[in-house]
């Protein structure tokens, strides 16, 4: 690998209220979540398992896996409403 660029590729991402000025009582928490891949395992594990799962759910990888969309059953999961072992399947994998 080239030494000039680092082995690893980081992503953050953040959910909640990050001021905690306002909670939302229906949301009251703030997560932070880190995920740190070794650039090798994330082109040749990582990438091609989340593209066959898009694949499997959706028929293409274009979809964008928004928690909030997931969990409230909007934009590309609204498929989700009324079929609830459908989503709980969907999410164990």
């Amino acid at each position: 690998m080239n030494q000039q660029f680092s082995e690893y590729i980081v992503y953050v991402d953040e959910s909640g209220d990050h001021g905690l000025e306002t909670i939302d009582p229906n949301y009251p928490v703030f997560v932070l979540a880190v995920c740190i891949f070794k650039k090798s395992d994330y082109a040749n594990i990582a990438v091609p398992l989340l593209q066959s799962f898009k694949f499997k759910h959706f028929g293409h990888d274009q979809i964008i896996l928004h928690e909030r969309d997931i969990r409230k059953n909007i934009g590309g999961f609204s498929f989700f409403l009324g079929k609830k072992e459908l989503k709980t399947q969907f999410l164990n994998e």
